[in-house]
């Protein structure tokens, strides 16, 4: 059975990883709106042609 401290660590440790988990779902979300209200107010240009 690991001691005080061990527990306390391994607790420390999974509620970093919960919180890093929610950072980078808030993160997807957020640039996701981004892109999708970017995508809605500018128009796609077509693409120049080469020039020789």
């Amino acid at each position: 059975m690991p001691g005080p401290i061990e527990e306390t660590r391994t607790e420390r440790r999974r509620q970093a990883h919960v919180s890093h988990a929610a950072a980078l779902r808030r993160a997807r979300a957020e640039r996701a709106v981004r892109e999708a209200r970017t995508a809605a107010t500018v128009p796609q240009t077509t693409p120049l042609g080469r020039t020789a």
